[in-house]
């Protein structure tokens, strides 16, 4: 029901009391017609009231109104029957305002019928002689302008009043669509977000019913997903795009308008007596993945441009909120997936270094990613074929496959081959694949070969059977679970050569742990061996330099005198030898005691005083006097300062060497420091080894076993502390050890202490 009806029945009611004022000054013969008119008036305003009130229809159709034009005029002609004079401007009046509704109603040609429905009435009032003293050419000239103002005006006012009330309209129905689209934002659930989507379209538009098509992509075919106000249509029916609304609007691609059979592709809406659909497709990455049509029942209806630009709007916005919905699962297919494919890497790192490695990978595949079958191939490099290792499956049948693939050779081998992934969802017609049959039964649509390759190395192929098409996201997913299979392979065997070298190495140096114990015994005993009848000699060589045995000739003094001293050198190798036997098979051992370092620093550079005399060197010792003592081996720090000021004397020829002793912290730090030859950087660490000597004693000009300082380092070692030398060649050494100073205070002030 309009505005417009209801407004022209209120004013028809206003005009019963024009006929009731007349009723107090007309005479009482005029008063029985105007009663009448003016009863007619109330009885066909109140039906049109009745029909308003009862809604039985949506507006005045234009029979109703045409009749009620008409009774509008024939009311009209009774007052100008009853009251017009020729003077009287009444009739043009009434016939105007009658002409104003006409052009509400029926804009222009309103005006035009009613003009020439008052010209009529005016030819017949003359020819009828009902004392309406004035001419048809008079009548025509003051009936024209008049009708013609009123109708102007009345259509500008109609004019105005549509677009007002389209505006109105147009405001409300641009804010229900954007409340309609807020609902969209964020929403997930998609049967809510169809049904909002079409009460919105049939409030907005005015439609009788409504319903969203979708394309369900794993079957290929468009469904029925939600409908309002269609009993004949069922929800999930699957719709060919015939030549209905929806195969029209799928193969144009836009906005389609139908008014003639078939308006459906379903039967059954054919029969639902509607008039006119209008569909707009759903586009999605630019495919039409549904179609939104909305149905009318009355047959003059039509749609603006504006209506037709928000029925677009809707769905182009339904397609934003399902794309955003199929990206959200998507995310959320993509996260499970990867929270299962950690799942199967945390069970592969629990058997990386177990033999059913490979099995847990296939089973993984399968079992917590769901394929259909799974196979680990690997390369064997005795004869460069690929060997099926391990393999598991779903299908009732298990893929009828060799146990050994050439390179090359089928899809296997020539992913192994080519070294890049094979990837189809057509095997049926892919050329390369080999067990067609099978895929067949077992209703296989995809397959996946990905190499395993760690660096430039290929280890294998991993083989993939899958009953649906593989996406993007299922075969990325698919590639790092090839790579870290490779980089598990790869450790694991990596850890089995490991653990066997390990074995060989242990037994290796069990061996030589045996060996070694065995030439440090023989080492022991050997040294004692020689050192008894060495001493011998040197005995006997000295009696004979003191004349015990006679006097001796010059030259038979010096033989002896060469006999004592190569009989010396040769105590001091065995002494050394002995030594550094005992300190490797662990039987040296520390005799500790308080040792006044300064005296033992003096009895050492004395006793190697004549040696540096000899090579007239300026040799000096100086001792910090806060020194003191040391809780240390006296002997064997002696044999250590007597080994590094040995050292220093052969190996400076001109110069000085110069001993210092100093307490730092709770360490005492003795430093031996020379002019002579120096030390190569190469071979700061290595002379500190047994049997070692630096580039001088190589090339024979110094005369040693390479002992003393290796010996040195373990004694220095057994007392907790550290020897080192810095270097610079040609210029001179400094050789500084540690001993942890343990010494009792010989006075204890308990005064202080407490």
């Amino acid at each position: 029901m309009t505005a417009l009806d209801r407004q022209f029945v209120r004013l028809r009611f206003g005009a019963l009391a024009i006929p009731i004022g007349l009723l107090f000054w007309l005479d009482s013969a005029s008063v029985p017609i105007t009663i009448l008119l003016a009863g007619l008036l109330a009885a066909y305003n109140g039906v049109a009231a009745l029909a308003i009130q009862k809604k039985s229809v949506p507006r005045f159709t234009r029979p109703m109104a045409v009749l009620l034009l008409v009774l509008d005029h024939l009311v009209v002609s009774g007052w100008i029957l009853l009251f017009a004079t020729p003077s009287s401007s009444l009739p043009y009046l009434l016939y105007a305002l009658v002409a104003a509704e006409a052009v509400f109603r029926f804009d222009l040609w309103g005006g035009i019928g009613t003009s020439l429905f008052f010209t009529v009435g005016i030819i017949l009032f003359q020819t009828s002689d009902l004392g309406l003293a004035i001419s048809v050419r008079d009548a025509i000239l003051r009936a024209i302008p008049t009708v013609a103002v009123i109708t102007g005006l009345g259509a500008a006012v109609r004019a105005m009043n549509t677009e007002i009330r389209g505006t109105r309209r147009r405001l409300d129905q641009t804010e229900q669509l954007r409340n309609v689209l807020g609902e969209l934002v964020g929403q997930l659930d998609v049967s809510r977000m169809l049904y909002t989507v079409i009460r919105c379209g049939l409030e907005i538009l005015q439609m009788d019913s409504g319903a969203i098509v979708l394309l369900d992509e794993d079957r290929g075919v468009f469904t029925l997903r939600a409908a309002v106000h269609l009993p004949e249509a069922i929800e999930g029916t699957a719709i060919s795009a015939g030549d209905g609304i929806v195969g029209r609007v799928v193969r144009e691609r836009g906005f389609v308008t139908l008014d003639q059979s078939p308006l459906f592709d379903l039967p059954a809406l054919n029969t639902a007596g509607y008039s006119w659909v209008f569909g707009t497709p759903v586009l999605l990455e630019g495919k039409v993945s549904g179609v939104l049509h909305l149905q009318t029942r009355e047959s003059e209806r039509r749609l603006t441009r504006w209506e037709k630009e928000a029925l677009e709007v809707l769905a182009q916005q339904l397609a934003v909120a399902l794309r955003n919905v199929r990206l959200f699962e998507e995310t959320e297919k993509r996260a499970r997936r990867l929270e299962l494919l950690n799942r199967s890497i945390d069970q592969m790192n629990q058997k990386l270094f177990e033999p059913e490695l490979l099995d847990i990978m296939a089973t993984a595949l399968t079992g917590n990613l769901g394929f259909a079958a799974a196979q680990i191939w690997l390369l064997e490099q005795s004869d460069g074929a690929l060997w099926r290792r391990a393999g598991h499956h779903t299908t009732r049948n298990a893929p009828p496959v060799p146990g050994r693939v050439e390179r090359g050779m089928g899809e296997i081998g020539q992913v192994a081959e080519l070294r890049v992934p094979i990837v189809t969802n057509d095997p049926a017609n892919h050329r390369q694949l080999s067990l067609n049959p099978w895929m067949s039964e077992e209703g296989i649509q995809a397959f996946a070969g990905f190499p395993m390759v760690v660096g430039e190395q290929l280890l294998g192929v991993l083989a993939i059977y899958h009953r649906r098409p593989l996406d993007r996201n299922t075969i990325e997913l698919l590639t790092l679970f090839a790579q870290h299979a490779a980089t598990a392979i790869q450790e694991a065997h990596l850890f089995h050569l490991a653990t066997e070298q390990t074995a060989r190495l242990g037994a290796v140096n069990a061996e030589l742990e045996r060996a070694n114990q065995h030439k440090a015994e023989f080492l022991a005993n050997m040294s004692h061996e020689l050192r008894t009848p060495l001493n011998s000699i040197l005995g006997f060589s000295q009696l004979l330099l003191e004349g015990d045995g006679g006097i001796l000739t010059r030259d038979q003094r010096q033989d002896v005198d060469i006999i004592a001293q190569n009989g010396q050198h040769l105590l001091v190798l065995i002494n050394d030898l002995l030594d550094i036997s005992k300190l490797e098979a662990g039987k040296a051992q520390l005799h500790r005691g308080e040792v006044e370092v300064e005296p033992l620093i003096s009895e050492c550079v004395e006793s190697v005083s004549s040696l540096a005399k000899n090579k007239k060197l300026e040799l000096s010792a100086t001792v910090s006097a806060e020194v003191g003592r040391v809780f240390a081996d006296g002997p064997k720090l002696k044999q250590v300062l007597l080994n590094l000021l040995g050292n220093a004397i052969k190996f400076t020829e001109a110069g000085s060497v110069r001993v210092t002793a100093e307490r730092q912290g709770a360490e005492l730090l003795i430093s031996v420091r020379d002019t002579g030859i120096g030390v190569p950087p190469d071979d700061a660490e290595r002379i500190f080894e047994s049997f070692q000597q630096g580039q001088s004693g190589i090339s024979g000009k110094y005369q040693g076993t390479g002992l003393g300082l290796a010996i040195s380092r373990r004694l220095v070692e057994m007392h907790g502390g550290r020897i080192w030398v810095k270097s610079t060649p040609g210029q001179g050494s400094t050789f500084t050890f540690t001993i942890p100073q343990r010494a009792v205070p010989e006075v204890i002030d308990l005064t202080t202490a407490a």
